[in-house]
């Protein structure tokens, strides 16, 4: 908790609590009203009392019994929402019904008086202590009062985004760093398993080096496995050797990692597992080792027994890499005071702002200086100055900041991250602190902190606002200021994580109040710390928590990392945690949740993903403050209880890929629903004994707030089809839904296309996925040409596996979609005009679209974006001015790029496989990488402009011209090939007309048969192509024989 914030929020809910209909009905209004007055007699002083308790035990036992008091009031408030809304519905009853429910209402009159007595003298204990506290002038005393009078200077708008510097983070030396590595692990050698390893203190970039290494093409090409391992302080062996299995082995089908139970098989069992599957080179990342157990007593037997393997270790300690006997050992130095000062200028200024770097590099200079050569540091101290005045007097005020001291808290943290914490504002300390729970390095994704951080009672309402927007806002907030760490490879940036200092200073923040208990560890606690919040990893079968914990029952979340083998969750257990707002279970063994879930009350939060969950207790719909409910891949699960529709409270209620066969009738009531994904229309229980109706598409209609809308089994939407199950062979006139097993005649088309043409989403929408809708042209919600005006915010749609469907509708008219996914469309022969919508001259279609995909359209011909003139041209149209990536992905048929894909001049990056009948690609603004994957038919790439260019299995390539701009090549030929092909003579010889200082072209890559590598051998009929290029490597489809060649300095080994 951060007092100044959380008590101002509760001041703000108190003062609309205490005029309200509940705080009359319950009788509390003079003891609120006391405690809300007292509050704000102290509310001055907390900001001062948060930063001064760190050095003063008399202070800090202040502000820990304020704590705890704060804590019991938040829980009051709750309470008497849940009684006096109980008495309010039992009235409203009783007036509806007439005399039949007046016994009830007086029966619930005599209990509530009960209750209004209990919850008063609750409140005055409470304000009794908050006397106390606001007396105990030997502590006010030394507390600055922050005034409330007092103007604050507003500060800079905080940028949207960070900047993308990453090539900066470590210097300019990075890549000259990282390829000396690179050549050092591909000399030949003939050592089975090298280590290479990186060393450095925290923060320095030692893990940045070591992901460049990773995501570098020839250490891709070179080793088929590339796996990186984050080893903490109390790794497990087991857990260890489990992940490099799952990896190995995904990476060995072509696939993701995917979740794999290795419960009850001993170390040695594990290491023959893992020792079958490295049967191709292995690229092995440890970051961050601590230990040469490891090495020497772990990793070493099993993995000597790869084909070949290359271990890159990442530690702060050398003496750890000696006793690993490393091959190559590269230590990272700290900056240099011009490269830090190069780095925060580009973190802070922009191109427009030369005045400002001007006036402000003297003090700049010095402040980098104290970041003492840490890019870390230098970061985080760039998140404070970007968010506060571009002027001398405050950058020198963090200058001399008091918070770049770090004595008080861990000697380990640079001071710098320290000042970046006390920089924030209140609101976002607390949102900070709160990302401790999670282990360094872990993954995170942003909603789910976002919906942790709004059943915390961590965001403050904001008018009509939605909470998880402004929780949105204050996440973004972080990643700007540098505080969490944003994945760029995910889509839309949306996992995150912590660096390992900056957890380590919010856990040392967090001290009292929150803990995360690793495997094994033993938690000590103080006689005066109660515990609000705690993460647990590798629980065992049961859960166990600590006595003192059950004894003190104020935990407010508890949330299980890593523990698969968790099947036992007893009573007892839940009942002495009757606080508990968070509880997150996800990927644990539960089949079941107790009964006394529901007495719960203040639960905000159950997270159940992944779990063998096959069933949810009636008693759920107890839980009336109930927030988020996430069943996501409960692959057990068929049925959810009726009473979750009595749920009022719910804002998310995440059910996708979940086998159930309906979703209760009702959840249209549920009126904060944002976010529904999973949906499934109807009932197909056949038997359906508990005769319980499905939720119908009409239901959503009155969901006014829903961000996030999945819809599945479309089909289903007519109740009265009789579509006829399929036996045999589809018969050639009939019309088969995929995955149904069911075929349509035009009357059911017809009617579940009226059906669902009924349904009109709310425009809040940001995020809908419509799958399996059986009918043959879109509903009229997504075919209008109001779209824009229907769908203000939809920013994510994806499109799978319509059938029947041969119209796109006009997507290109939503004004903030970004991504957009088209998967499955059978019928679609043509992509047209229509497409990009209303033709209005000089407007945009798809104007912030970043991401476009298309997949699986066997039957996809013509992609066209303009309709032609009479005088052959196009309308003025601006077309995808923000696309970054495009995928064109297994559509066989379709012949042409469209010429308007041109005028996408952002377009970073084009992907095209097994698109069979294309014939070119010409005359497309690609500032990146295009990749060319299974197009039989391919003859000519010509006119492009990007850096990277890979084929693959494109046997009739013939032309490959005008490629100004490229530097790497990487070339996969076809199994029968034995020449090189001609183009790539040609590409040579073109660029032997430039002067070699502006031949960009520097890097070949080339995968071949026997045959035609030798013919590249020095001497042999293709050297003299060879040769001309700067950097090159050929290699056999099994990469056991190969050739490299370096122009300068000049490198010539071939193994053949």
């Amino acid at each position: 908790m951060v007092l100044d914030s959380f008590v101002s929020r509760y001041i703000e809910e108190v003062t609309g609590f205490v005029e309200g209909e509940i705080c009359k009905v319950l009788g509390v209004k003079k003891e609120i009203k006391t405690l809300q007055e007292k509050l704000e007699m102290i509310k001055c002083y907390l900001e001062s009392a948060e930063r001064k308790s760190r050095g003063d035990p008399g202070i800090e036992a202040w502000v820990r019994k304020l704590k705890a008091i704060m804590y019991d009031a938040d829980d009051i408030i709750d309470l008497c929402m849940m009684e006096g809304g109980k008495l309010l519905e039992a009235r409203g009853s009783a007036s509806a019904s007439g005399v039949s429910f007046a016994f009830s209402f007086v029966s619930s009159c005599f209990r509530c008086t009960k209750h209004r007595h209990e919850i008063a003298g609750e409140i005055e204990a409470i304000n009794g202590r908050l006397k106390q506290i606001a007396e105990d002038t030997s502590i006010l005393s030394h507390l600055q009062s922050s005034g409330s009078h007092q103007p604050q200077p507003e500060k800079p708008t905080v940028p949207e985004t960070p900047l993308e510097v990453e090539e900066d983070i470590v210097g300019g030396q990075i890549e000259a760093d990282a390829d000396t590595l690179i050549n050092a692990m591909l000399e030949d050698t003939k050592q089975k398993c090298r280590i290479f390893g990186i060393v450095g203190m925290g923060g320095i970039g030692k893990s940045t080096l070591a992901r460049k290494i990773l995501n570098d093409e020839r250490i891709r090409v070179n080793y088929p496995i590339q796996i990186w391992l984050y080893i903490s302080k109390n790794y497990s062996e087991t857990k260890l050797l489990g992940e490099l299995i799952r990896c190995a082995s995904n990476k060995s089908e072509g696939g993701e990692a995917k979740q794999e139970s290795f419960e009850g098989q001993s170390k040695s069992e594990l290491e023959i597992k893992l020792a079958s599957l490295l049967t191709k080179n292995l690229f092995l990342v440890l970051d961050d080792v601590w230990s040469t157990n490891l090495w020497n007593d772990f990793l070493r037997k099993p993995l000597s027994k790869a084909v070949g393997c290359t271990i890159l270790v990442t530690t702060r300690k050398e003496t750890v890499l000696k006793g690993m006997r490393p091959s190559y050992t590269h230590p990272v130095e700290k900056m240099d005071v011009n490269s830090g000062w190069m780095l925060l200028r580009n973190l802070v200024f922009g191109a427009e702002e030369e005045d400002d770097e001007r006036r402000l590099k003297e003090v700049g200079m010095k402040i980098v200086r104290k970041c003492d050569g840490l890019p870390l540091a230098i970061k985080a101290i760039a998140g404070v100055l970007v968010c506060n005045d571009r002027s001398i007097g405050k950058w020198e005020e963090v200058l001399g900041s008091d918070a770049w001291n770090m004595n008080q808290i861990d000697d380990e943290v640079p001071g710098a991250l320290n000042l970046s914490y006390v920089d924030l504002p209140s609101h976002l300390k607390q949102c900070f602190l709160y990302c401790s729970l999670h282990p360094q390095k872990s993954d995170m994704y942003y909603k789910e902190i976002i919906r942790f951080w709004v059943a915390e009672g961590l965001i403050a309402q904001q008018g009509n606002r939605l909470l998880e927007d402004i929780a949105e806002e204050y996440y973004h907030e972080l990643i700007c200021r540098n505080l969490l760490q944003v994945d760029a490879g995910t889509l839309g940036k949306k996992n995150f994580s912590m660096h390992d200092h900056l957890r380590s200073l919010s856990a040392c923040l967090m001290k009292d109040e929150g803990k995360l208990i690793r495997h094994g560890q033993r938690l000590d606690f103080r006689a005066n710390e109660k515990i609000r919040r705690l993460s647990v990893s590798k629980m065992g079968n049961k859960l166990v928590l600590p006595d003192k914990i059950m004894k003190d029952k104020c935990l407010r979340t508890l949330i299980l990392i890593d523990s698969p083998r968790t099947k036992i969750i007893e009573d007892n257990v839940l009942r002495m945690l009757p606080h508990l707002r968070v509880l997150d279970l996800s990927y644990t063994s539960i089949k079941t949740l107790p009964g006394c879930i529901g007495e719960l009350l203040q639960l905000r939060y159950i997270d159940l993903d992944g779990t063998n969950i096959y069933e949810i207790p009636e008693s759920i719909g107890r839980l009336a403050n109930l927030q988020t409910l996430n069943l996501c891949n409960c692959e057990y699960l068929h049925r959810l209880p009726k009473a979750i529709t009595m749920l009022h409270s719910l804002r998310c209620l995440d059910i996708e890929n979940v086998p159930l066969t309906h979703v209760p009738k009702g959840i249209g009531k549920l009126m904060d629903l944002n976010h529904l994904e999973g949906f499934v229309v109807g009932h197909n229980d056949p038997t359906n004994k508990l005769h319980e109706e499905g939720c119908d598409l009409e239901e959503l209609q009155a969901l006014s707030k829903l961000r996030c809308l999945g819809l599945y089994r479309l089909e289903r939407a007519d109740d009265d089809r009789e579509a006829e199950e399929e036996e045999g062979n589809e018969d050639d006139n009939g019309d088969e839904n995929e995955g149904q097993g069911v075929r349509w005649n035009d009357e059911q088309f017809q009617a579940v296309e009226k059906v669902c043409d009924e349904l009109s989403p709310p425009s809040s929408l940001e995020d809908l996925v419509f799958q399996r809708f059986p009918g043959r042209q879109f509903p009229g919600w997504l075919m209008s040409t109001s779209l824009d005006k229907s769908f203000p915010n939809l920013a994510y749609l994806r499109i799978w596996y319509l059938k029947s469907c041969t119209e796109l509708p006009p997507l290109g008219m939503l004004p903030l979609l970004k991504h957009l996914d088209v998967t499955g469309g059978e019928a679609i022969k043509t992509i047209g005009p229509g497409f990009l919508g209303r033709k209005l001259p000089g407007a945009s279609a798809f104007p912030k679209l970043e991401y476009l995909e298309f997949y699986e359209m066997p039957n996809w011909e013509e992609w066209s974006l303009w309709g032609m003139e009479e005088n052959g041209q196009g309308p003025h149209l601006k077309l995808f001015p923000n696309l970054k990536i495009c995928k064109i992905i297994d559509c066989p048929k379709l012949r042409a790029l469209p010429e308007g894909l041109s005028h996408a001049t952002k377009l970073k990056e084009l992907y095209l496989e097994s698109t069979q009948d294309l014939r070119e690609i010409t005359n497309i603004r690609v500032n990146y990488k295009l990749e060319v994957k299974d197009n039989t038919m391919l003859n000519r790439i010509s006119n492009l402009s990007m850096k990277y260019l890979k084929v693959e299995d494109c046997p009739n390539l013939e032309y490959v011209e005008n490629l100004d701009r490229l530097q790497q090549l990487v070339l996969i030929c076809p199994r029968q090939m034995k020449q090189l092909p001609q183009w790539l003579s040609t590409l040579i010889q073109q660029r032997q007309s430039i002067p070699s200082a502006q031949w960009s072209f520097r890097k070949l890559e080339l995968q071949c048969n026997i045959v035609l590598l030798k013919s590249c051998l020095e001497g042999n009929e293709n050297w003299h192509i060879i040769q001309q290029i700067p950097d090159v490597i050929i290699q056999t489809y099994s990469r056991k024989k190969y050739i490299r060649y370096s122009k300068h300095p000049r490198m010539y080994d071939a193994n053949v």
